[in-house]
């Protein structure tokens, strides 16, 4: 470990051990990227997404707080209505003709449930697709929750609802016959949705993600820089763009060929600084 790295580690400790985190020079230490020694950057990242609150003679209250709120979450979000476990506490509800399954009324908790299942499917589908060839994506969770761990329980798990749904995800048409001499016709949606609703997770290898995020959490207006970082993706192969045709433009687009994570977050601060 390089005498810089031991530098940067201090300065962080430094500013999470006073009674009261200053929160500017946090994000100023992590705008340039976070150590991942002693569990710094899961501790940065709690304080910078608001996760914990500046003072830390709360943490230990607000971490259960958090963790008990997370539970309850599971059991409003991933459990189906009418089905529960009396010795889990939670009494079975009789489903009536006034709450049913067809029931059309918007206040109906079937009509949530069925609302719920189509955030949750296209959630499964993108940790699907995020990096599901690194372990870490499949590993358990340090606080699981255990109404929905036991297998001889009667609750709905995520998995099961994902796999029993009657909803349909659809199918983006990729139309490439858009090409003419004069316009190719890339639309941004072809490739930004992805970069912008998966923060870029699809675009780098997992450590450059994580690194990209520790910039966006640490900024102010997170979600303003993450659209000067895809600004600054475009500038950094504007040559290869305006040199390509649509199917060449498409594939850049789609498989981004620029590795080097710190030369687009450079890009993006000058934008920013132009500002």
């Amino acid at each position: 470990m390089s005498s810089l790295h031991k530098s940067r580690i201090a300065d962080f400790q430094d500013v999470l051990k006073e009674p009261t985190i200053a929160l500017e020079k946090l994000r100023e230490l992590s705008f340039s990227g976070i150590p991942c020694e002693g569990g710094l950057r899961c501790l940065c990242w709690k304080i910078l997404l608001n996760y914990l609150p500046l003072e830390r003679a709360s943490w230990t209250s607000i971490l259960a707080k958090q963790r008990e709120l997370y539970s309850q979450f599971l059991r409003e979000m991933i459990i189906q209505p009418g089905i529960a476990k009396a010795n889990m506490g939670v009494s079975r509800e009789d489903v009536t003709f006034e709450d049913h399954p067809l029931n059309p009324n918007p206040d109906s908790r079937w009509n949530t449930y069925f609302r719920d299942n189509e955030v949750l499917l296209q959630i499964d589908k993108d940790v699907r697709r995020l990096c599901p060839d690194i372990s870490f994506f499949q590993r358990a969770t340090e606080y699981p929750c255990l109404l929905i761990l036991d297998p001889q329980n009667e609750f709905e798990t995520l998995r099961k609802r994902v796999e029993q749904t009657t909803l349909k995800s659809q199918t983006v048409a990729r139309n490439r016959s858009g090409v003419t001499n004069q316009e190719q016709n890339i639309k941004p949606q072809f490739f930004a949705f992805r970069w912008l609703t998966l923060l870029l997770s699809q675009e780098f290898v997992l450590p450059d993600v994580i690194r990209i995020w520790d910039s966006l959490f640490a900024d102010s207006s997170r979600f303003d820089f993450l659209l000067l970082v895809c600004c600054a993706m475009l500038i950094l192969i504007r040559e290869q763009l305006l040199e390509g045709d649509f199917t060449v433009n498409m594939r850049l687009l789609q498989d981004y060929p620029i590795t080097d994570v710190c030369q687009v977050l450079q890009k993006a601060k000058e934008l920013q600084d132009s500002q």
